[in-house]
């Protein structure tokens, strides 16, 4: 479970703070990027609010062992990195 806060934009993306919870339930938070060269990867025609992408990125890595833990601040293109079909399946989590 988490929830992204706080979105600020600038020329070069988005930012957010990531809080969510621990394994013992205590609130920890983070950063989060979205490039807008990777967000043009998710969503090429602009249909998909940035906040939306940016949370089918963070669910997918959450899940992911390369992020355990996940990287404070964490940007969106390590998972396209990383992870050779990362953009096939978070695009499936957005859609």
């Amino acid at each position: 479970m988490f929830e992204l806060v706080d979105e600020t934009e600038d020329a070069t993306g988005c930012r957010w703070t990531l809080q969510r919870l621990d394994a013992d339930g205590r609130l920890e938070r983070s950063g989060i990027r979205l490039g807008w060269a990777d967000y043009g990867v998710w969503s090429p025609d602009g249909g998909v609010s940035p906040v939306r992408v940016a949370e089918a990125v963070v669910a997918f890595a959450l899940g992911r062992p390369e992020f355990d833990p996940l990287p404070d601040p964490f940007d969106a293109a390590m998972a396209r990195r990383r992870i050779p079909d990362a953009d096939e399946r978070i695009g499936r989590l957005i859609r």
